[in-house]
């Protein structure tokens, strides 16, 4: 089931996968576990390509982002984290219990994430407000690294893009081939570093 339909920077001839993300592709990361050292090479040399180009469509997006969010985009790094959390809602922080009583005329989408880093000694909590679109497409049509029943798995890559002039999309890979897509117009996160390990 094709979700998103993109153009990809560059291709690995005759692959199967749908384009979901447009430069941190199921196709290369596959081809990072080839056997073949002809997909293997090729897989490497068009994720150097894609990288780079990545690199420099971010940049541009610098104006659009506050500065602790753009260092997130650049300097963070969630590869090999795991996802504990997948929270979308009309009011994700409204206190049933409190004061403030909630109202159903209200439309404020938000999506909210919390994420393990790799050594399972950091928790990013991510926070997505004016949400225009939501997809969380599990195991997807397409697998990765998974069998039937199997976790989410780790956060492969991830990639930030425009969508358009108003709206920023952010697009995650996991190992399991789970694909989730934001369309936002803020981003903010934070970082809590904690005692963990990512092995028992």
């Amino acid at each position: 089931m094709v979700l998103l339909s993109i153009v990809p920077v560059g291709s690995i001839s005759d692959c199967p996968f749908s384009r979901f993300m447009k430069y941190f592709t199921k196709e290369i990361w596959a081809g990072h576990n080839s056997r073949s050292d002809v997909e293997m090479q090729r897989a490497f040399e068009q994720g150097k390509q894609n990288s780079e180009e990545y690199a420099r469509q971010l940049k541009q997006l610098e104006c659009r982002l506050s500065e602790k969010a753009y260092r997130f985009f650049t300097a963070e790094s969630l590869h090999d984290g795991r996802l504990l959390a997948f929270t979308a809602g009309d009011s994700i922080g409204h206190d049933i219990q409190g004061s403030e009583k909630f109202d159903i005329n209200v439309h404020n989408v938000s999506v909210e994430m919390k994420v393990l880093g790799s050594s399972l000694d950091v928790l990013y909590t991510l926070r997505y407000e004016k949400v225009r679109k939501v997809l969380f497409d599990y195991p997807s049509d397409e697998p990765l690294f998974h069998h039937k029943g199997g976790h989410i798995g780790d956060w492969g890559y991830d990639e930030l893009t425009a969508n358009d002039v108003n709206y920023l999309q952010h697009e995650v890979l996991f190992a399991s081939g789970t694909t989730i897509l934001i369309e936002f117009k803020e981003f903010s996160y934070e970082r809590v570093e904690f005692e963990g390990t990512r092995y028992i």
